[in-house]
């Protein structure tokens, strides 16, 4: 099948100029918010505040901003920025419209995004995934040294009700999971918050090292913490991207009590809407050529978004089989946590679309949720689980669908079948995957 070259250029080309462009008007705003600082005395303060090393938070409005790719991490560099004000630390924990957005990977700080008052950005209802929600919804940034965020964190109660987290292969029905527990009122859900990547490398670079340690409690610290939204919550649900589930490791360490699911498809439905969300995505669209012309560099790009890199250093023909590879070394996530001792509940979703309701409550009970919340739970159901993203079914449906021949099959069965997975033709039933009615005592 043909690489589709305009609408892939258009993309890959298109973003590109635009992130380029935008550079290069941001480098002029510093420049002269840099002679505006100095002659308003901004400069001054910031300087002062650091060498007296003041437990102070800047915030910032936000004038503009422009990601490449949203499966890349955030960064400050994505913002136009303009100094409003200095704020207490506790500032960000004090308000439902302030979430934790991300660390920034070129400086020590930590930064917050926070919305309009009532805006509550990890919700459903501002966008589907926190980090999309917080890139547009944000009307300021907060930004505090990391050594102040551990600080704060300190102050902050450990959960005292259920930790969940859901893993996923990607493009599986994870989202409306998360958005299942969040619709029963009673448990804070958050999709994809992108700390968690960072804590999933910094286990697999150091371990269970202090340092390690530190940062995951002062993460669920901060996402658990008290919320007026929600008060008297039943549980906590975090859902981190599929390469991003070795998070699990430090958490279950430190909260033995944590639930953690991993939710995967049949392999074929997992790939057509992979490809088709590959258009809306530069970086996954990369890797649709990689795939077809270099091994090395598909292996390379694989290890650069922490999944799995056994096996990966090969090339295929088709999109198609394209597809079926990274849905394959997504879904090697699990069975590596399995094998590594992990206990981690396997998910089909065709099995929780086969019986909602019976699903909704061995799900719920194996997370330690009263069975009284499933009502509301499965109101989820009734509307498009990512309407208000970019990847929305009315964005996707745009999308040409993916086309494959019976060749492109078996060459995808061929894939499967060497990272030892069952081929198409057959039911993709992973070891582990939950008996709903064997959870309820139905057995």
């Amino acid at each position: 099948m043909a690489l589709r070259w305009c609408d892939s250029i258009r993309l890959i080309a298109g973003n590109f100029i635009s992130k380029c462009f935008f550079l290069f008007l941001r480098l002029i705003f510093l420049v002269l918010q840099s002679i505006s600082w100095k002659i308003n005395g901004i400069t001054n303060v910031t300087e002062k505040n650091r060498e007296k090393g003041s437990p102070v938070a800047q915030a910032f409005k936000k004038v503009a901003w422009n990601k490449y790719c949203f499966l890349l991490p955030p960064s400050l560099r994505d913002f136009i920025l303009e100094h409003d004000e200095y704020v207490d630390l506790d500032y960000v924990v004090q308000h439902d419209n302030i979430c934790l957005f991300f660390f920034d990977p070129h400086q020590d700080v930590v930064v917050f995004a926070e919305a309009e008052p009532g805006r509550v950005l990890w919700k459903s209802s501002s966008d589907s995934f926190v980090t999309m929600s917080q890139y547009k919804h944000a009307e300021r940034l907060i930004v505090m040294r990391m050594a102040d965020f551990h600080k704060l964190c300190a102050t902050l109660p450990d959960p005292t009700k259920s930790v969940i987290i859901m893993g996923n292969t990607g493009r599986c029905g994870s989202t409306l999971l998360t958005q299942v527990y969040e619709y029963s009122n009673k448990v804070i859900s958050i999709s994809e918050p992108y700390p968690l990547n960072n804590l999933a490398v910094m286990y697999r670079q150091k371990g269970f090292s202090s340092e390690v340690l530190q940062m995951t409690r002062s993460i669920i610290r901060m996402y658990c913490r008290p919320h007026k939204c929600v008060p008297n919550p039943e549980g906590y649900l975090l859902k981190p991207t599929g390469p991003s589930l070795a998070c699990t490791a430090p958490i279950t360490k430190l909260y033995p009590q944590t639930k953690t699911f991993y939710l995967y498809r049949q392999m074929n439905n997992v790939a057509k809407s992979m490809y088709k969300m590959s258009f809306f995505l530069p970086t996954m669209r990369c890797t649709y050529f990689f795939s077809r012309f270099s091994g090395n560099l598909t292996e390379m790009l694989f290890e650069k978004t922490s999944l799995p890199t056994e096996g990966t250093n090969r090339t295929v023909t088709n999109d198609h089989s394209a597809s079926i590879f990274q849905a394959a070394v997504a879904t090697k996530m699990y069975r590596m946590m399995r094998d590594d001792g992990h206990q981690v509940w396997g998910l089909l979703f065709d099995d929780i679309m086969a019986d909602k309701p019976l699903a909704v409550r061995a799900i719920f009970k194996a997370s330690g949720l009263p069975e009284s919340l499933v009502t509301d739970a499965l109101k989820a159901f009734e509307r498009d689980s990512q309407t208000d993203s970019v990847v929305s079914m009315e964005k996707l449906s745009k999308i040409k669908p993916l086309e494959y021949t019976k060749e492109d099959q078996e060459e995808s069965s061929k894939i499967l079948e060497e990272l030892g997975f069952p081929r198409l033709d057959q039911d993709c039933h992973l070891e582990g995957t939950m008996d709903f009615k064997e959870v309820l005592g139905m057995k």
